[in-house]
C-alpha cells in the first residue's frame, strides 16, 4: 500500500471516529435535556382563565405548557362568548410569547367553528359562530394550533390529544405508528391541516351519540372505548370527558378537571402526578 492510500485510509478512520464521538455527545446532551424537561398539561378551559395563575406559578425555560383544547362553549354561567373569545386571544398571545414552550391542541368545541366542517355539537354558540370562527382561523393560519403532541422521556411514551387516539382510527386513516412518536404526531397534525374532515364525529358499532366508539377521532373518542382500543406502549393524556378528580391510569390520564377539582397534570422525570391549584381567584 503506497503512502497516499495509507493517508486516505487513516483519514477515513479518523473521520468515522469523529462522527461517532459527535453522535455520542449529541445523545448525551439530549438525555440531559430530557431529564431536565418538565410538562404541565391543562384540561379543558371553556373560557376559564385559571390557566393564567397556573402558568405564572409553573412556567420556566425547561417546562412545556400544554393546553388540551376546548377553549369555547362554556356550560357555566358568567363565561359569555365575548369573554371566551378574549380568553382565547390571551392564550394565543401567551403562545406567541413562548412559542417553543407552549402547545395548543384543538378540541371538539373549537373544531365545529372551523369553516367547512358542517356539523355542530352541544354548546355551539350560533350567534357568535362567525366571531369565534374568525379568531380560530387566524390561529390556524399562524400555525398556533395543532391536533397532537408526543413526548418520549425514555421511560414513558405520552401522546397528548383532546380525546385520545385509537388503533381503529389510526388504521382507518393509514397512519404509521412506528418508528417514532414524533412521526405519529406529525402524521396526525398533517392530516388535520390538510384533511380536517377526518376528525368529524364518526359513529361506530355502538351508535353512541356521546362518542363512545373505537371509530371515533382524537377529538371525540370517550375513555371507555379509548381504553379498549389503545395504541400499544403509550399513555394517552386527554381532556374532553369531565372528571370530578384528575385520573392517572396505566394507559390513560384524564385531566378535564379545571371546572371541578382545579387539578392539572405535571410530568417530571417520567413520573406523572396531579397538582391541585388551591389559591384560585378568577382573573378579570
Amino acid at each position: 500500500m503506497n503512502l497516499k492510500k495509507l493517508y486516505q485510509l487513516n483519514r477515513l478512520i479518523l473521520l468515522k471516529r469523529l462522527v461517532y464521538v459527535k453522535i455520542k455527545l449529541y445523545l448525551c446532551i439530549n438525555i440531559i435535556m430530557e431529564k431536565k424537561h418538565r410538562i404541565i398539561c391543562l384540561g379543558d378551559t371553556h373560557g376559564r382563565n385559571i390557566w393564567k395563575e397556573i402558568v405564572a406559578k409553573e412556567e420556566s425555560d425547561d417546562t412545556m405548557i400544554i393546553f388540551i383544547g376546548d377553549y369555547f362553549d362554556s356550560h357555566t354561567k358568567g363565561y359569555s362568548a365575548n369573554r371566551q373569545i378574549q380568553n382565547f386571544k390571551d392564550i394565543l398571545a401567551y403562545k406567541k410569547a413562548r412559542p417553543d414552550n407552549v402547545i395548543l391542541l384543538v378540541g371538539n368545541h373549537d373544531f365545529h367553528y372551523i369553516k367547512g366542517i358542517g356539523e355542530t355539537y352541544s354548546g355551539y354558540q350560533a350567534s357568535y359562530a362567525i366571531d369565534i370562527g374568525e379568531v380560530i382561523h387566524e390561529a390556524l393560519a399562524a400555525d398556533l394550533l395543532q391536533m397532537c403532541y408526543a413526548y418520549d422521556n425514555g421511560i414513558t411514551k405520552y401522546v397528548f390529544t383532546h380525546a385520545g387516539v385509537t388503533k381503529t382510527w389510526v388504521a382507518a386513516n393509514d397512519i404509521v405508528i412506528e418508528p417514532s412518536l414524533d412521526k405519529l404526531a406529525a402524521a396526525i397534525n398533517d392530516l388535520f391541516k390538510y384533511k380536517p374532515n377526518k376528525f368529524k364525529f364518526t359513529v361506530g358499532s355502538n351508535y353512541d351519540n356521546y362518542g363512545d366508539d373505537i371509530t371515533q377521532t382524537p377529538i371525540w373518542v370517550r375513555p371507555e372505548s379509548l381504553n379498549d382500543d389503545m395504541l400499544d406502549g403509550i399513555v394517552c393524556v386527554v381532556g374532553h370527558t369531565y372528571q370530578d378528580e384528575l385520573f392517572i391510569g396505566e394507559k390513560v390520564i384524564l385531566i378535564d378537571t379545571l371546572g371541578s377539582s382545579l387539578e392539572y397534570l405535571v410530568i417530571k422525570d417520567g413520573v406523572a402526578k396531579s397538582v391541585k391549584f388551591r389559591y384560585h381567584s378568577e382573573i378579570n
